[in-house]
């Protein structure tokens, strides 16, 4: 039986990670189906989002590596290294709208077990996609400001 990947983050912190037997297919279901009850109707929406998500991983690579890469869509890239593309479900049920921008608060993210190398990415995922937005400080400075200034300088 096949192995999956349940992660879930709030507010840029990783609060619970687990491994589940199973098909994708069936965790995401029973996963979506506990997350309702999570779901505070009159504050945030409730989505569910399928995504692939590449995964680049620096040749020579084992027997074993491409065996598990293999059934991603592996191809090699021109810089030394395979890319392959993992799909991930995002269950999304504690978030806001702040201006302009879509902001997930607290989000489960739920993807097959690979290898450790992809664990740590889509656990990367999980916890950045619900980081506090701190763009307001960001976007008072020009963004291309703090590159320009050291090459003058030099």
């Amino acid at each position: 039986m096949s192995k999956t990947l349940v992660l879930r983050s709030k507010e840029g912190l990783l609060v619970s990670k687990a491994t589940v037997d199973g098909t994708i297919a069936q965790v995401v279901r029973n996963v979506v189906i506990d997350a309702v009850s999570l779901w505070s109707v009159d504050k945030s929406d409730f989505i569910v989002i399928r995504d692939m998500y590449p995964v680049s991983v620096k040749l020579p690579i084992s027997k074993e590596q491409y065996d598990l890469y293999s059934k991603y869509d592996m191809s090699r890239t021109t810089n030394g290294s395979v890319m392959f593309n993992v799909p991930v479900y995002v269950i999304s049920f504690d978030n806001e709208w702040q201006e302009e921008d879509y902001v997930d608060k607290e989000v489960i993210v739920v993807a097959p077990v690979v290898d450790q190398k992809v664990e740590e990415i889509i656990t990367e995922l999980a916890v950045e996609a619900t980081k506090p937005n701190d763009q307001e400080s960001e976007l008072e400075l020009d963004p291309g400001s703090e590159d320009e200034e050291p090459e003058g300088g030099e």
